[in-house]
Order: structure tokens, then C-alpha cells, then sequence
């Protein structure tokens, strides 16, 4: 089972001897953990598709400035049809930039209440904003009685944040308590935020943010399903992925769930890990990597040795990790998961 109610598919009513389940689960929402964010175009899986799919599905993101090329009753019914299959609804942080360069921010945001958007996304991916001005577009959201995403990245290539910045940007916008702080990636995946050029993941990148920052404050854009692939299988099956294609919801899913080759039996099982992040960074670690010293504990990391050693005597403590002696080098001490 997945925290806050996401119930595996084995674990479904079905007739006794039955190998197919003979309903959908019903998750408990909202999740904290497992989040799925998924992008609309305005085209892609038709309703009688999608609704099966809805508990699989947390946020829906109507794109970019979208809403704008609709008459304002379609936006309407579109997002009825997901709240009727229980999905949340969120605007895209590039519509709030528009709003803002044309001093519409008020009317934006009252419009987007009274259409029925749920999450109002706050980026400055193409504009500058100061961490006042994110701060006040976070107060005018919540005193209209809505939720909100911070976006921290930039959409240009040629213009990223480096990884400190990031960083700092990401404890900044936390102590706002936002809904969750996505980490922008574009719809392309590459060359912004944690993915290179050529879409592949920068790890350095991913470990330095997962250590400083807890998990399920965060959400990874991922649309790239070898991106969400390589994260499940990093980070855990209750990672927040976000800019999920439609077509990529029930892919995604069945990844999760270990229901598909480049998961089936891979995934981390959830267990409780009290303490900072950097102590369950290292679970993390011990999980996917098996046997470790501190040295290639400090080297993966990228924490201060007293860091590491601090954090693997909370896991002896918590009874989940032992110390022992190296199969290949019985000079090294190593640590592996109890």
C-alpha cells in the first residue's frame, strides 16, 4: 500500500480465486506521497479513456496560458469533468507570469476561483521575481481561499539556475508551505533543472536536493517515461512526478506498482525513517546500493563525513541498519539495511 491510500493492485476486492481485480482502488487524496501530476494539452486520452484512470491521476495542470484560447465555459467544463472523476486542477505557472506582465494578477486569480481551478501554479521561469513578490502572490492565492505550487527553475537552457541557487531557492520557497515546490523541466526534458542535454538525469543534482530537502515537499517534472523510470527506481515508488503526458498516466502507474519490466521486483518497500533528510537520504542509498562504507556513503552523497556518521548512528538506532564487514575487503566496515 502506498501512503495516504494508494492501494496497490493486489491488494483489490475480487472474487476469491480471482486474479483480475474487480474494481479500481480508492485512494485517499490528497496524497502526500505518490503524487502524479499530469500536463493537458487540450487533446490527447478522451474522458471514457481518463476516467478509469482517475485514481492513478492527483493533479491535472492545464498547460501554459491554455485556458486563454478557450471560451470561458469549456474551461469551466473541463475542469467539472475532472473534479467529477475526483482530480484537482491547476493552472500553469506561465499563465500567472502572463497575468503579471499585463497587471492582471487580481482579476487572474479571482477568474481562476470562479472557474473552479483548484492550485494556482507560482513560477518565474521566463520572468524575474523577488522573493517578496513570490511571497505576495502566495498570500493573494490563499486569501482567495486556493492552494498553490512554487515552481523553482528556469525554462530557458541557456539561462539555469546552478545547483546552490536551486537549492536556496527550494528552502525559500518551503517556508511559504506551498502545496508542493516543483522542480521545473520543461515539457522537453532537457537541458533544465535535474536533466541534462540528452534527458537523462544529473544524479549529483537529484542526491544534493533529496538530502536537503524532503521528499514529499517535492515535485520532479519527469515527462520522459525513462526519466520517471530511473527516479522510481532512485528515489522510491512514492516519489511526486510531475508534466506527465496522458498517455504516460497508466504507464506510470503500472511502474509504481512494479507491474512492469523496468520495475517488477526493483522497488523500494516503505518503511517509517524518523529523522532529517540527509537520514533518509542515506536509507535511500543503503536501499538501491546495498552494501556501503562511510567513504562511498560521503563520495554518493555529497555530505559532510560527520553528516553521514551521524545519520547512520540514527539508522543503527532505529534498528534499520547494521554494520558489518565487507565481503570483498573484511578491512572495510560497511552498512547494509537490516
Amino acid at each position: 500500500m502506498f501512503q495516504d491510500g494508494f492501494v496497490a493492485a493486489p491488494a483489490q476486492k475480487r472474487p476469491s480465486g480471482a486474479f483480475f481485480p474487480s474494481e479500481v482502488p480508492k485512494p485517499a487524496r490528497p496524497r502526500t506521497n505518490g503524487v502524479t501530476h499530469v500536463l493537458d494539452r487540450l487533446h490527447g486520452l478522451s474522458p471514457e479513456e481518463l476516467r478509469p484512470l482517475a485514481p492513478y491521476i492527483d493533479v491535472v495542470k492545464i498547460g501554459w496560458g491554455l485556458p486563454l484560447l478557450l471560451p470561458r465555459e469549456d474551461v469551466r467544463r473541463r475542469i467539472r469533468f475532472y473534479h467529477d472523476i475526483g482530480v484537482e486542477v491547476s493552472t500553469g505557472g506561465t499563465l500567472l507570469e502572463y497575468a503579471i506582465t499585463r497587471e492582471k494578477v487580481s482579476s487572474a486569480l479571482d477568474e481562476a476561483r470562479e472557474l473552479g481551478f483548484d492550485i494556482i501554479e507560482i513560477s518565474d521561469g521566463i520572468i524575474e521575481l523577488s522573493e517578496a513578490q513570490i511571497a505576495r502572490l502566495h498570500e493573494e492565492v490563499h486569501r482567495r481561499s486556493l492552494d498553490d505550487f512554487i515552481e523553482v527553475g528556469k525554462k530557458n537552457p541557456q539561462n539555469q539556475l546552478s545547483l546552490r541557487e536551486t537549492l536556496d531557492r527550494i528552502g525559500r520557497a518551503r517556508q511559504l508551505k506551498p502545496r508542493k515546490v516543483v522542480i521545473e523541466s520543461r515539457e522537453s526534458g532537457r537541458g533544465v533543472g535535474i536533466y541534462d542535454g540528452d534527458g537523462q538525469v544529473k544524479w549529483d543534482w537529484t542526491r544534493a536536493i533529496v538530502a536537503e530537502h524532503p521528499q514529499e515537499d517535492l515535485i520532479f517534472e519527469a515527462p520522459l517515461e525513462h526519466q520517471q523510470v530511473a527516479l522510481l527506481r532512485e528515489l522510491g515508488a512514492e516519489i511526486n512526478l510531475g508534466n506527465i503526458a496522458l498517455n504516460s498516466i497508466a504507464p506510470l502507474a503500472t511502474e509504481r506498482l512494479g507491474l512492469r519490466g523496468d520495475t517488477f521486483g526493483s522497488l523500494r518497500t516503505s518503511r517509517t525513517v524518523k529523522g532529517p533528510p540527509a537520514t533518509k537520504f542515506l536509507y535511500f542509498l543503503l536501499e538501491k546500493y546495498r552494501g556501503l562504507d562511510q567513504t562511498e556513503l560521503v563520495r554518493m552523497s555529497r555530505l559532510p563525513r560527520r553528516t553521514v556518521q551521524s545519520a547512520l548512528e540514527s539508522l543503527r538506532r532505529q534498528g534499520l541498519v547494521r554494520e558489518g564487514v565487507s565481503l570483498v575487503d573484511s578491512r572495510r566496515r560497511e552498512y547494509r539495511l537490516t
